[in-house]
């Protein structure tokens, strides 16, 4: 049987990346909280806590940080249940999720949901490709990702497809593309990229192209309505969400540049196997709202 306070230890360290906020936190001393660590890691027989800045979980660490907050999220929902009150206090949802995601179909899905379950976000954004690290580490109890197969101990469920378009001002592409999308052609028009870890803009280029990272000129925006507006302003072309394309055309005159070619990534949810009753019905609910709204 594990003592959860040491467990709270733990969390509390990771959280807050020094043992004297999570101190604080705890409302006990430094030295309180590293006997704590230290008693946790004797029963281990591993070394749980890199002392570090900020101090970080080892790998060991870290696994046992998921079950932490596992645990944690069910004793409290057990206890809200016992006392009849399930309803009542508002819960923390730590979720990782993409740019695209977030800015297009993800807050119109969940809204309901979270009023409904009093449920507070607590959303960590990152590429599709990298959310899933931060479900590894329990950071998050769940995540958005383009990664099919689940980590040890998760679930996976496809989502639906986010698919984008390749899109410039009607100037832009008669000044750059007046013969169409082409090597040459890209190798000196100016684009509109979201930042170093997303490789969506760079994928397109080379699978289609041949153009690869770095052999074309390229501004970085690393915001999706920035970057939409960038491109309606005729500063370079780019890649956007289909989901936003009501709102480009609304905004202003735009052109497809690959009609009949549109990027596309499959998006899973990755979650936690034990998951407490409210925060499974949150799932439920934003796993079919997402079908509805993302091509299948």
């Amino acid at each position: 049987m594990q003592d959860y306070k040491l467990f709270a230890a733990l969390t509390a360290v990771i959280d807050t990346g020094s043992f004297e906020r999570a101190a604080g936190k705890l409302f006990i001393t430094p030295s309180a909280v590293s006997q704590r660590i230290r008693q946790l890691e004797e029963r281990m027989g591993q070394t749980l806590v890199v002392r570090s800045t900020p101090a970080i979980a080892t790998t060991t660490g870290m696994r046992l940080l998921r079950h932490a907050r596992q645990v944690a999220l069910l004793e409290q929902e057990l206890q809200d249940d016992l006392q009849g009150d399930d309803r009542e206090r508002l819960v923390e949802l730590p979720i990782a999720i993409n740019n695209d995601s977030l800015h297009t179909w993800f807050i119109p899905a969940v809204t309901e949901i979270l009023i409904t379950e009093r449920l507070l976000l607590q959303l960590k954004v990152e590429d599709e490709a990298h959310t899933l690290g931060m479900l590894k580490n329990g950071d998050v109890l769940g995540c958005v990702t383009s990664v099919e197969h689940p980590a040890s101990g998760c679930t996976s469920t496809r989502l639906g497809e986010m698919r984008y378009r390749c899109i410039a001002t009607p100037a832009f592409a008669a000044r750059y593309f007046p013969r169409g999308l082409d090597r040459e052609a890209l190798l000196r028009a100016p684009a509109i990229t979201f930042g170093s870890s997303d490789t969506l803009h760079t994928n397109f280029l080379a699978s289609r192209f041949a153009v690869a990272a770095g052999e074309f000129p390229s501004m970085t925006v690393p915001s999706v309505h920035s970057l939409l507006h960038c491109i309606q302003g005729g500063l370079g072309y780019g890649i956007c969400p289909e989901l936003q394309w009501e709102e480009m055309l609304a905004a202003g005159a735009l052109v497809d540049l690959m009609p009949a070619d549109r990027p596309a990534v499959q998006l899973h949810w990755h979650a936690w196997e034990l998951q407490s009753p409210r925060i499974g019905r949150f799932i439920d609910h934003m796993i079919a709202q997402a079908r509805t709204r993302l091509p299948q």
